[in-house]
C-alpha cells in the first residue's frame, strides 16, 4: 500500500486542478490560453489554501508548486507576459 502522502497523477483521478492545468498547458489558441492559465492559477492556489496547516500531501504541494513554476513559464513565453514585482 502506498503512503497517503504519494501524488500520482496518472494513476488517480484528476483533482480540478490537475484538470485546470493540464487544459492551460495544452492549448494552441493564445486568444483562450490567457483565460485557461488564469483558471489553471485560480485551481492551483485553492488547492495550496486547502492544503495549508496539513503536514500530509508532500507529493502534491510539490506538484502544486511545480505547477505554479510551469504556469509562469507559459505566461511569459507563450502570452508574453511580464511580471513586475513590487515591493511591500
Amino acid at each position: 500500500m502506498a503512503p497517503k502522502d504519494t501524488f500520482r497523477p496518472s494513476t488517480t483521478r484528476l483533482s480540478d486542478w490537475q484538470r485546470a492545468y493540464q487544459a492551460a498547458l495544452k492549448e494552441a489558441d493564445t486568444r483562450q490560453l490567457f483565460k485557461l492559465v488564469e483558471v489553471a492559477e485560480a485551481a492551483v492556489r485553492n488547492r495550496q489554501a486547502e492544503l495549508k496547516g496539513n503536514p500530509d500531501h508532500h507529493s502534491e504541494r510539490e506538484a502544486l508548486q511545480k505547477a505554479v513554476t510551469a504556469l509562469l513559464v507559459v505566461k511569459r513565453n507563450r502570452l508574453k507576459y511580464r511580471q513586475q514585482y513590487f515591493p511591500d
